[in-house]
């Protein structure tokens, strides 16, 4: 019942099928507990509380019903959070404070801090409100007879296990958040270092990995592709066209080169490549290798195929040149290239 934490939103479709999954799975397990509570209750002629615990057990139903789609996560949350609070009410006006059952309503404030809620100042009144009806609770209750006196040894199984389910419940909903921040953290990573459209890395990513690889002395060779006659492809057949050009080409990269070698959108519809540990003479194979993919590939928008080549500049690094100096030189073998008819590569070496 506490998985209502996942209502941190980040829009992503994925973390809200996942909530939905475990508002589920918490929903039969809650379920399953208030029936054994209301079978307790029950046995030990307190049948009040047995009526309760069976609205809570139709309540999660209901809340696993509403769990179909996102449209009544906040009316799922309102439920829960309202069980919480009247059923531990309840519970411990009818057989006392000494059972435990209050340790739930602990577990709301920080649940509410990361709910749907949008703001602090929304969420403030109803942990000062939660908080309230807790210290209430414990000023009116603590000290007053249970209106059912149950055995000594069922009262302090109640106590104990109530305690460590709050527990648990607390470690889980701290190891839940971790997961999110972590996951958050990482969909932010990836937003900030890939591409959108081709998924290839970006200027700033592929910039930062250079850094690494200058610093070591191993040969270091760049290849610029630069489709060609793109302007004219967006021109005539619209930038979707051009968009699914420049991602069927990105396809083609990744497939073209070793697991440790770095493909990025360098700007429009220009690549970078960084092959380490490669010379000049062996990048300019992997550049015609994909100079020929890409002049083969068959890209069809609206029934129409979309003319698709590109032209290749190489430059292996010399010295202690800077990624810069080593670009400029692959950009110079780029421009030769488009000079000399396009749909080529260019060695400057």
């Amino acid at each position: 019942m506490l998985i209502t934490s996942m209502l941190v939103q980040d829009g992503n479709d994925g973390s809200d099928r996942l909530f939905r999954k475990l508002m589920k799975q918490v929903a039969v397990v809650a379920g399953i507990t208030h029936v054994a509570f209301g079978l307790l209750f029950y046995w030990h002629q307190v049948p009040w509380l047995s009526w309760v615990n069976v609205f809570s057990v139709l309540l999660y139903v209901l809340v696993f019903w509403l769990m179909r789609t996102d449209r009544n996560t906040f009316f799922a949350w309102l439920l829960v959070v309202g069980e919480i609070v009247a059923h531990a009410v309840l519970a411990v006006t009818f057989v006392g404070w000494d059972s435990g059952f209050h340790f739930y309503i602990m577990l709301i404030p920080p649940v509410v801090m990361v709910s749907p809620l949008q703001n602090a100042v929304a969420k403030m009144p109803a942990v000062i409100a939660v908080v309230a009806v807790y210290v209430a609770l414990d000023y009116s209750l603590r000290e007053a007879n249970a209106t059912y006196a149950m055995p000594p040894a069922v009262q302090d199984s109640l106590y104990y296990f109530n305690l460590v389910a709050v527990l648990a419940i607390m470690v889980f909903l701290a190891g839940l958040y971790y997961r999110l921040v972590v996951r958050n953290e990482r969909k932010l990573q990836r937003l900030a270092t890939t591409d959108a459209l081709t998924g290839l890395h970006n200027r700033r990513s592929l910039t930062l990995y250079a850094t690494d690889l200058l610093s070591q002395t191993q040969p270091l060779t760049a290849i610029l592709c630069d489709l060609d006659n793109f302007k004219r492809t967006n021109d005539e057949h619209g930038h979707l066209a051009g968009d699914q050009v420049l991602i069927t080409v990105a396809r083609l990269l990744r497939q073209s080169v070793r697991s440790r070698d770095l493909a990025a959108r360098w700007g429009g519809e220009e690549f970078l490549l960084l092959l380490p540990e490669t010379s000049a003479a062996e990048a300019a194979v992997v550049a015609e290798r994909i100079r020929q993919r890409i002049d083969a590939a068959v890209i069809e928008m609206g029934g129409t195929t979309l003319p698709v080549s590109a032209t290749l500049g190489v430059a292996e690094r010399k010295g202690q040149e800077t990624l810069d100096q080593l670009l400029a030189r692959a950009d110079e073998a780029l421009y030769q290239g488009k000079h000399a008819g396009r749909n080529r590569i260019v060695c400057m070496d």
